[in-house]
């Protein structure tokens, strides 16, 4: 069958993106290029530079601030921390030759704390070395015959580790074909109507497709992986009962996409986010190589709708990005032109975690369709690596949907591939692999996992990344998934299953989960590698008891700082009984604990809840008007 990697056409391309930033306390509203301040602030000098440079500001978010604001305000009781307020954030439109001067004429005012320009997303399709290129398959001329044979032999990610993700295993668990669980997909465009994506395909739901041949391939490509149908010719998806959409990024902007899709989704439904665009390494030019192309939570508003979409419960996977970037470098924590002035690098999460699940590319199993591309499971050498990346997926040789190399001819809804690469074949892996755990705890009628639940589970299993010439497995892309393994850890089989047990529970009684912060310093904290905080908490109603008086129903967030990233148990005798609790700390110290086992020993109708914290007492109750509990 005919092979080729010549390119024949230019792809339509995304525009740069300007955003601003206005600041909160200065209450703006924007109406094309005139605008007003709640606050009384002076906004004469900003629209005469928007009128000057025919520009039009509006809200990134929504039609309006207010709807914006509305919007958060909603989501807000059903989320797992505060969220992003998001009415702040503005696109503007402007002739290109006039963006810079735009920029500096609004940064010198009193309105907006940010101005920034967003390179392009652009289409993964290059790769380091002109000679092995990405994603630059082209459609074999040959008529296909008259019935797709069936190319499930050839997609060896769906088989057992190591050198796959052992969907097969999870087919044969209730609901571990992603059953009931809603994936959207954020890129340019798809081919719906493709023969082996008519089942469970709900369509783009958002934004305006790209017409162009490359775009469609991609976002096809990408969906066969976990959305293919289920029957006996072409391939089938790893999560093929999983309910697949789609909006595109080429009117909404990246970010814009981002809130768009999330609105649609709820806790424990996935957002697959299959865009980089060009970073500080080459002064975010863009380039036929695709050097320097990163993640796009770099950027303000980007990691903003990531991090709301993650704290409503919505698993973010995102692709690292293709270009053989270490985003551990100290490059990163420069921020962009224009960028707001308490801006910190989100590449290094002990600076702030936006909840996405990062996924790194890794080669395939050698002798994969015929081909080598270094050790199993080692990274790919255009793959971006560091501490930020959570797990990886396939980077080549993934047999898919679209390109038409595999299975080629005229009619692009009978095109396959055997060929598709990069952290973008990588991602749609890890996403599937995803569904199916969540879609086994739909069917065991248990409560979704969360974002933290998921990403500490996958870099506690799975096969692990190994070496490659050059390419060590210091550069980290972490594990490649295993779905029993990941199972197991989630649902506690092998591993901690009170504590599993105790985290659904909890997940299980919310939006109406007793929740705190608790601010626990440096000096009240425990040094020693155990991370065993000696605490002491009692709770009072209205959190539950059983006939046992064990608490089952009880949730309050901390944060630890100096423990970021780990996961810790806290227990402590009060009263006579014992305490214990199980819980783990997100990057950016943020964390979630759980009652794990403890009987009460203290009441009090004064008080919802009293922390204790090494002699530091800390009551809070329910505010009936915020409902939420305050300090007290």
């Amino acid at each position: 069958m005919a092979r080729k990697t010549k390119k024949v056409t230019a792809h339509q391309a995304c525009q740069p993106e300007l955003i601003a930033v206005a600041k909160m306390d200065a209450g703006l509203r924007a109406a094309g290029a005139s605008l007003r301040s709640l606050a009384g602030a002076k906004t004469t000098k900003a629209e005469k530079a928007l009128k000057k440079h025919n520009c039009v500001l509006a809200p990134l978010f929504g039609p309006s601030e207010e709807r914006v604001e509305a919007a958060v305000a909603a989501q807000a009781p059903f989320a797992m921390a505060p969220l992003e307020n998001l009415s702040g954030f503005y696109k503007l439109s402007a002739p290109d030759g006039d963006v810079e001067d735009l920029q500096k004429e609004l940064l010198d005012n009193d309105l907006f704390e940010a101005v920034y320009v967003k390179p392009p997303v652009e289409l993964p399709e290059e790769a380091l070395d002109v000679s092995d290129k990405v994603n630059e398959m082209v459609a074999a001329p040959d008529v296909p015959p008259p019935a797709t044979p069936d190319f499930i032999a050839r997609q060896i990610y769906l088989d057992p580790a190591p050198a796959g993700v052992d969907a097969r295993w999870a087919w044969n668990q209730s609901g571990g074909r992603g059953t009931g669980v809603h994936i959207t997909d954020i890129e340019g465009a798809w081919r719906f109507s493709h023969e082996d994506l008519i089942e469970r395909q709900g369509g783009v739901v958002g934004g305006v497709e790209f017409n162009d041949v490359g775009w469609r391939n991609h976002g096809t490509a990408v969906l066969g992986e976990y959305g293919g149908d289920e029957n006996p010719f072409g391939v089938t998806g790893i999560s093929p009962e999983a309910i697949c959409t789609a909006v595109s990024h080429r009117t909404l902007g990246s970010a814009g996409a981002i809130n768009h899709a999330a609105a649609r989704l709820n806790a424990g439904d996935i957002l697959l986010l299959e865009m980089h665009r060009p970073g500080p390494r080459h002064n975010f030019q863009l380039r036929g190589d695709q050097r320097g192309y990163i993640a796009v939570e770099w950027w303000p508003d980007d990691f903003a709708a990531i991090l709301n979409a993650s704290r409503r419960g919505i698993i973010v996977v995102e692709a690292a990005g293709n270009g053989a970037e270490d985003l551990d470098d100290a490059l990163y924590d420069t921020p962009g032109l224009g960028f707001p002035a308490g801006w910190t690098n989100p590449f290094q999460r002990s600076n702030r975690d936006s909840g996405a699940i990062v996924v790194g590319a890794g080669a395939p199993p050698p002798g994969t369709h015929g081909r080598n591309h270094g050790p199993d499971r080692s990274r790919l050498g255009f793959s971006n690596y560091g501490a930020l990346v959570d797990a990886q997926g396939w980077g080549r040789e993934v047999t898919t949907c679209g390109y038409g190399d595999l299975q080629g001819g005229g009619d692009e809804d009978l095109w396959y591939t055997d060929q598709f690469s990069g952290t973008s074949s990588a991602s749609p892996i890890v996403t599937g692999a995803l569904a199916c755990v969540q879609g086994m705890a739909r069917a065991r009628n248990r409560p979704v996992f969360t974002p933290d639940e998921l990403r500490n589970a996958l870099r506690t299993t799975g096969s692990p990344q190994q070496d490659a010439p050059g390419r060590p497995a210091t550069q980290r892309i972490g594990n490649r998934p295993d779905i029993p393994a990941l199972a197991g850890s989630l649902f506690g089989v092998g591993g901690n299953r009170r504590s599993a047990a105790f985290r659904r529970e909890v997940e299980r009684w919310r939006p109406l989960e007793m929740r705190a912060f608790i601010d626990i310093s440096p000096e009240l904290v425990a040094s020693h590698s155990t991370f065993v905080l000696q605490q002491a908490l009692v709770s009072a109603q209205p959190v539950t008891a059983n006939a046992d008086g064990i608490l089952s129903k009880m949730a309050i967030m901390f944060r630890v700082s100096s423990l970021a990233g780990q996961a810790i148990e806290i227990a402590g005798p009060v009263g006579g009984a014992r305490y214990r609790w199980w819980g783990s700390i997100a990057a950016d110290g943020l964390g979630r604990l759980f009652v794990d086992e403890g009987f009460s020993s203290t009441g009090s109708d004064k008080y919802d809840l009293i922390a204790e914290i090494r002699g530091v007492d800390t009551r809070f109750a329910f505010d009936q008007t915020a409902q939420q509990y305050r300090p007290v």
